[in-house]
């Protein structure tokens, strides 16, 4: 290493033997530096003089070959009091700093951040990514971070650069303007604006971010679902407060609700499956009708207790009964709609005003049809209503 046990340093130098290592302090061993010894920086790296038993940083050097004299150690011959020269051997701290990159670096959020956004409400992501640094202030480094460690590691420095990261992210996201639906094709715009305050807080510690990268903004697997439900019924027009796209994701979250509780009847899953359904019903009413949008006005007549029978004149809007629960009402075209994912089943109760009481979905003529059995001789679309008008002349 260019010392020997005794005698006087000639040649200070540092041979980087690893990707991990940012900051090594040379080993001299109490042996003092000769007057014109030569120092080899390589590139990517710095050199640091610090005088003996002082935490103060004197010179800097940057990648050459330096012959140590006054000249060249300005700082330091003013804290040895070298007025004239100095001629005799010295003792001084040497430190080897890495100014070459540190790459794939990663961070990630260790739980879900909670983040809200216009159309969509509030929903969870988790965060992850990689990020790229070097230390572009060796003497800022060295006083703020290093200290007296004689050999310091990316290992001992990114535990606290990961927390700043994530505390950073996890503000940040609230704020940006996110289409959930479209974060894929946000990556880069996410990347820039998150790593603008995370440089700032590195400057400090004598570190550059020079780059910062989003890996994947992940959401919980129902949000995706819907998200990709939604997506076949216009959810992008939902950025746009579109209401009937706000009546669509009502409905769909309903009719989820309802296909949860009929396939888990009477578990714990079916109570919270029923309360999300309720409060989407809530929220379509609030939206005036948004579950019966284009439909007939609601019947005021009140629906009897379940479960029950009777005959089962047509209506225009049901409400269905599962777990001796009432829900709706829905038009039949919702209906439809939930039979066609199998979310409304033949065998689940529905009532509609004029009824006598409740009836099997299969047995309803009017929903009979809409559970993909076969269509009676002659069956097509409901005759016309009777007119009020005469029938031309012959």
């Amino acid at each position: 290493m260019g010392w020997l046990s005794g005698q006087l340093i000639d040649i200070i130098e540092w041979l980087d033997d690893g990707q991990e290592t940012m900051v090594y302090r040379f080993e001299r061993h109490n042996n003092e530096i000769k007057n014109g010894a030569k120092l080899v920086v390589r590139p990517g790296q710095a050199a640091v003089f610090v005088n003996e038993g002082s935490t103060s940083v004197a010179d800097v050097f940057e990648p050459g070959t330096h012959e140590l004299t006054t000249a060249n150690l300005p700082i330091l011959s003013t804290l040895m009091g070298w007025k004239h020269g100095f001629e005799s051997p010295f003792k001084a701290e040497v430190y080897f700093v890495k100014t070459s990159k540190f790459t794939d670096l990663k961070w990630g959020t260790r739980g879900p951040v909670t983040v809200e956004c216009e159309g969509y409400g509030m929903f969870d992501l988790r965060a992850n990514g990689t990020y790229v640094i070097q230390i572009g202030d060796p003497k800022k480094f060295l006083e703020e971070i290093v200290g007296t460690d004689g050999k310091f590691d990316v290992a001992d420095i990114s535990g606290d650069l990961r927390d700043e990261i994530v505390m950073n992210v996890s503000d940040r996201l609230g704020e940006l303007e996110l289409n959930p639906g479209k974060l894929t094709g946000q990556m880069k715009d996410i990347s820039e604006e998150l790593q603008a305050p995370i440089q700032e807080y590195l400057a400090t510690l004598g570190l550059e971010l020079t780059r910062f990268r989003v890996a994947s903004l992940t959401m919980p697997d129902d949000v995706r679902k819907e998200l990709m439900e939604m997506s076949r019924l216009s959810a992008t027009k939902l950025s746009q407060g579109n209401p009937q796209a706000m009546q669509n994701l009502t409905a769909l979250r309903a009719s989820r609700a309802m296909g949860d509780m009929a396939n888990n009847p009477g578990g714990t899953g079916a109570a919270g499956a029923g309360m999300e359904m309720a409060m989407g019903v809530m929220m379509a009413n609030q939206m005036g009708g948004a579950l019966a949008a284009g439909a007939q006005p609601q019947q005021q007549q009140a629906a009897p207790p379940l479960p029950g029978a009777g005959a089962a004149p047509a209506g225009t809007e049901y409400k269905v009964g599962i777990d001796n629960q009432q829900y709706g009402p829905y038009p039949v075209d919702r209906l439809k709609s939930m039979a066609a994912d199998g979310s409304f089943k033949p065998d689940m109760l529905v009532w509609a005003a004029g009824m006598a009481g409740w009836t099997k979905a299969g047995d309803v003529p009017e929903l009979a049809g809409l559970f993909g059995t076969p269509p009676l001789p002659g069956a097509g679309e409901a005759p016309p209503l009777p007119s009020d008008e005469p029938p031309p002349l012959p």
